[in-house]
């Protein structure tokens, strides 16, 4: 199946020294680990923000009529139907990949906009005294690249810890 997704930037040995150390380290101290590079779907979408003054707003400023616009980014991670602000435009390459390695979201294409339109309007709400309405303009849907780190054997009935090691580069960041 052919995809559109974000370049595998960190090779498999990477990502096994990144399995070995830290907190996942003590999971897997004594089993061995295995790797396996899967594909979850995210939905990269662009909105054009429309800022619309209140009724005091409207009174108090000069230049009245004028209608403020801008477009912002976001991305939807499709698979726990969670929203982030996107700085850059992204680069995205097409790859040919099995179905086997794709995980499919679960979530409607509704919920996912809503998702992100939440997300860039909690990145806008330092306009005070203003209504925000964030409209869509494009959403591709895009896959990331995981390795997921698999600690011990997988057999059934038994808890298997894993650790999902984004392979793309990209992180997401919380500020306060």
């Amino acid at each position: 199946m052919k995809i559109e997704c974000f370049p595998v930037l960190m090779s498999e040995e990477e990502a096994l020294k990144r399995a070995k150390k830290g907190l996942a380290g003590l999971y897997g101290k004594n089993k061995k680990i295995n790797l396996r590079l899967m594909w979850l779907e995210n939905r990269y979408m662009e909105f054009e923000m429309t800022y619309q003054d209140n009724i005091l707003r409207k009174l108090l400023r000069k230049d009245k009529g004028k209608v403020d616009r801008q477009m912002i980014r976001s991305i939807v991670e499709a698979t726990t139907c969670s929203g982030a602000y996107v700085e850059d435009a992204i680069h995205t390459v097409y790859r040919e990949v099995d179905e086997l390695d794709i995980q499919p979201t679960y979530y409607s294409d509704d919920r996912l906009i809503h998702t992100g339109r939440e997300s860039v309007r909690r990145m806008v709400r330092r306009h005070a005294g203003r209504h925000v309405i964030a409209e869509l303009k494009e959403m591709r849907k895009v896959y990331r690249p995981y390795w997921i780190a698999i600690y011990g054997e997988m057999i059934e009935g038994t808890k298997a810890r894993y650790l999902p090691i984004p392979a793309d580069g990209n992180s997401v960041n919380r500020t306060f």
